[in-house]
């Protein structure tokens, strides 16, 4: 009875002292992924009048995207490590000021080339900022509080294009004030919060537990037992050996990172061509604003579903059904937007797949830490993100392709839906054995996992 006793108390211990932890870190982590969503994809409604402006067609617009991704991916990997080798709080700090500094700069495109070029600086700055904050969190959670700790940051993404939605609608009614267009303001104003913030974060944010002065020496002795433990039992599961990027080699590393591909390349689809598929279906004279509202449904929906799901993954300590279902459902919400004449049977079919499909995120950036050790986890992140940005750099572009040769969105949304079928078949092939559980009772894992 004492031991019961004993370890209730422990366990009551670890609770208070996590929603410690979560009430320092997330709400700030939110604020700082609000801000990185809203730059990343407020070209999508700047799309809705520079493109005429520029000149540009679909898949000039979507060479853009492609620009920023691969920017980003060419500088991901090289920036998680650098996080690792500097300390979050002055990594971040860095990636946040460059990469408001490139966004407000984007106001300042003449053409397709600058505006490119512009984007790909974008890109190259942010390059690191997710995966490094997923990274930072292994720091501060065990596996299974890992996926709510990051819905509860994550949530700023649906928010963030939902309240982007709104706010880039308004900002392009200011065209014309001061002699500049709309879509120039909307760069300017949506990149100056990131330049501000990350000032704040050079001095808000703690490097690891055992270097902050808000939680007392019991607590952080707390955390980090509980994250040491983690991934001690993490480390036996796996059974990997060898170098870091052998390990993010193996196969079950590949098989999720592309799978995830397929979820980048989902959200890149929605977030940059939405704004423009919602006008072509309602009325393409409608006021911006209404198409605010409306490109604004399928997020707040997203921004409803993703803590729910995430808590239910980690309760069930389930990563596999739990990834793979709501992947098939995102699909069949592609081929009803796809295949509808209506409006709002289209908005319906648009909100389904960015329900579900994006409710997942969370839910993958577990999967890379629960199969690698603890010294593959900065490299095999980035690594996992790199794989998936691809996604962005692909998809957008093939959208756009599409849609100049069919002249309408039927087409693209089809072959999204394509592309996340594709995923969830990945995923089968993952052991299940490897995202289950709580490692205990998982025998023969480890020759599963070094496959």
């Amino acid at each position: 009875m004492g031991r019961m006793e004993n370890g209730a108390a422990v366990d009551a211990a670890e609770e208070a002292v996590f929603a410690k932890v979560s009430r320092r870190l997330i709400w700030f982590l939110f604020l700082l992924l609000l801000v990185n969503f809203l730059d990343r994809t407020n070209i999508g409604f700047a799309a809705l009048t520079m493109n005429r402006e520029l000149g540009l067609d679909g898949a000039t617009f979507g060479l853009a995207v492609t620009g920023f991704a691969i920017a980003y991916v060419l500088c991901e990997i090289p920036s998680n490590l650098a996080l690792q080798r500097f300390g979050a709080r002055i990594w971040i700090a860095r990636i946040m000021v460059t990469w408001g500094l490139a966004a407000a700069a984007c106001a300042f495109a003449a053409g397709a080339t600058s505006l490119i070029t512009l984007r790909a600086m974008v890109g190259m700055a942010e390059a690191g900022f997710a995966p490094g904050v997923v990274l930072y969190l292994t720091y501060w959670y065990p596996q299974f509080r890992r996926a709510r700790a990051q819905a509860n940051f994550m949530i700023a993404q649906p928010i963030a294009v939902a309240g982007g939605s709104i706010v880039s609608s308004l900002i392009l009614g200011l065209d014309g004030t001061l002699g500049l267009s709309g879509w120039r303001w909307l760069f300017l104003l949506e990149g100056l919060p990131a330049i501000i913030l990350g000032v704040v974060v050079f001095f808000y944010l703690t490097d690891r537990p055992g270097t902050s002065t808000w939680l007392t020496a019991e607590e952080r002795a707390l955390v980090e037992a509980a994250v040491k433990r983690d991934a001690e039992k993490r480390e036996a599961i796996a059974g990997l050996e060898g170098p870091s990027w052998r390990m993010c080699l193996s196969r079950n590393m590949l098989l999720i990172s592309l799978a995830y591909m397929t979820l980048l390349g989902n959200y890149s689809a929605a977030a940059y061509w939405l704004p423009q598929i919602v006008r072509a279906a309602a009325s393409p004279g409608q006021p911006y604003w209404m198409t605010g509202l409306m490109a604004a449904i399928p997020p707040l929906a997203t921004a409803c579903a993703l803590p729910f799901w995430s808590a239910r993954s980690d309760r069930a300590r389930d990563r596999y059904w739990y990834a793979i279902i709501p992947i098939l459902f995102g699909a069949a919400g592609w081929i009803i937007a796809g295949m509808a004449s209506a409006a709002p049977v289209q908005l319906l079919g648009l909100t389904i797949a960015g329900v579900c499909s994006t409710a997942v995120w969370p839910i993958f950036f577990a999967m890379p830490s629960a199969v690698l050790p603890r010294q593959a986890h900065a490299l095999g992140i980035a690594f996992f993100n790199t794989i998936g940005m691809c996604g962005t750099a692909l998809v957008p572009l093939i959208v756009g392709i599409l849609r100049d040769r069919t002249g309408g969105f039927s087409a693209p949304m089809l072959f999204v839906a394509g592309t996340l079928v594709c995923g969830a078949a990945l995923m089968l092939f993952v052991p299940r054995r490897l995202l289950v559980g709580d490692g205990e009772r998982a025998p023969g894992v480890a020759k599963v996992a070094a496959e």
